[in-house]
C-alpha cells in the first residue's frame, strides 16, 4: 500500500524541506531540486523540475505568506506526479509519463517561506526586528495579525515588487497609505528589490519557460491578460484551465494587476502567465478545505504542462 509522503500540515519550511528530502529519496532519479535563491531571512526557496527540460512550465506557490495552502498545493502535485511516474499511473484519465516525456514542469512551491513563516508559526520577533519598525513588531505579537500576514519579512508584497507597471503600482499603493514596511500592498523601494523576487526572476532568465501560473487565494479566478502585452495564445489556455477547473476568467484593474509575477512574465517574455485565486473565502484558507480543493484542481494542473 502506498504512504503518502506529503501531508496536510501547515507547509512551514520544516515541513517542506524535510518532504522534498523523503521525495528525493524516494524518487531519486526523477526529480532535480535546487536552491534557486535565499529569503531575506535566510531560508531556502527551492525549485523542483520533472520531465522534459526543453519545453517545460513554471508553477510557483507561496507567494502570498497567508496563502500558504498553495505550497501545500504544490507539493500534493509533486508527490502525486512522481507516484504516477513511478507507478505508471494515470491522472485524470491521463498518461503522466508520456506527458513528461513531450513537457516538463519545474514547480516552486514556496517564493516566500519568510512570509510563510510568519503566518503559520509567527517567526522569531527579533531577528524581524531587524527588517521592521516597532510599530509592526507589536502588531505581530498578536497571533491574528501573523496569521493574515501576507509580506516578506522585509513587509514588502512580493507580487507588488516585480519590474512591470511598478510605477503605477507605487502611486496606487501611497494612495491607500501604504508607503512603507506592511502586512501588504508595499511594493518596496524599487523594483525587484526584494531576494524573493530575485529568486524567480532570475531562474526566468536562465530558464526557458514556455509559460507560468502563479497560484493564489482565495476567489476561484484566473487572470490572464496584462495590458499591451497579453500574447494571442493566453485566452485560448485560460479558457482550458477554466473550464476544467470551473474558475471563471477575469481582467482585473490596474490596482490588481500591475507589478505581479504573471505581469512581469508576460511583458518580459511575451508567453502566456496566469495568476490563479483557488478556493472561497478568506485566507488563510481552513486545512479542512484543501481535500476538495485539490481534487477540482488536478486535472487543471495536469493540463497546465500539457498546454
Amino acid at each position: 500500500m502506498y504512504r503518502k509522503i506529503v501531508g496536510t500540515e501547515p507547509p512551514d519550511s520544516a515541513h517542506v524541506t524535510a518532504w522534498l528530502k523523503l521525495l528525493s529519496e524516494r524518487y531519486s532519479g526523477l526529480l532535480e531540486i535546487s536552491e534557486i535563491g535565499r529569503s531575506l531571512m535566510g531560508r531556502s526557496i527551492f525549485s523542483v523540475h520533472i520531465g522534459n527540460s526543453r519545453r517545460k512550465a513554471l508553477y510557483c506557490g507561496g507567494v502570498h505568506g497567508r496563502e500558504w495552502i498553495t505550497t501545500l498545493l504544490m507539493m500534493n502535485f509533486l508527490e502525486d506526479l512522481l507516484k504516477s511516474v513511478s507507478m505508471g499511473d494515470r491522472i485524470c484519465e491521463m498518461d503522466i509519463c508520456r506527458l513528461l516525456t513531450t513537457g516538463g514542469l519545474t514547480v516552486i512551491p514556496a517564493l516566500n517561506p519568510d512570509g510563510v513563516e510568519i503566518s503559520i508559526n509567527g517567526d522569531d520577533i527579533s531577528r524581524l526586528s531587524n527588517f521592521l519598525n516597532d510599530a509592526l513588531i507589536k502588531e505581530l505579537k498578536s497571533g491574528e495579525f501573523r496569521r493574515r500576514w501576507k509580506a516578506n519579512a522585509r513587509g514588502v508584497d512580493i507580487n507588488r515588487n516585480f519590474n512591470a507597471g511598478w510605477d503605477d503600482m507605487r502611486v496606487i499603493a501611497a494612495e491607500r497609505g501604504i508607503t512603507g514596511p506592511s502586512p501588504f500592498g508595499w511594493t518596496g523601494k524599487y523594483p525587484v528589490s526584494e531576494p524573493e523576487t530575485r529568486a524567480v526572476t532570475e531562474l526566468c532568465e536562465r530558464e526557458d519557460f514556455r509559460h507560468l501560473i502563479a497560484f493564489h487565494s482565495s476567489g476561484e479566478e484566473i487572470y490572464w491578460s496584462y495590458r499591451q502585452f497579453t500574447p494571442p495564445r493566453a485566452h485560448i489556455m485560460a479558457k482550458i484551465l477554466a473550464t476544467s477547473s470551473g474558475y471563471s476568467l477575469n481582467e482585473p484593474d490596474i490596482a490588481a494587476s500591475a507589478a505581479g509575477l504573471k505581469d512581469w512574465f508576460m511583458e518580459r517574455f511575451n508567453s502566456p502567465a496566469f495568476t490563479v485565486e483557488v478556493g472561497n473565502g478568506e485566507s488563510p484558507l481552513p486545512l479542512s478545505s484543501f481535500p476538495f480543493l485539490y481534487n477540482r484542481l488536478r486535472e487543471m494542473l495536469v493540463l497546465g504542462i500539457a498546454m
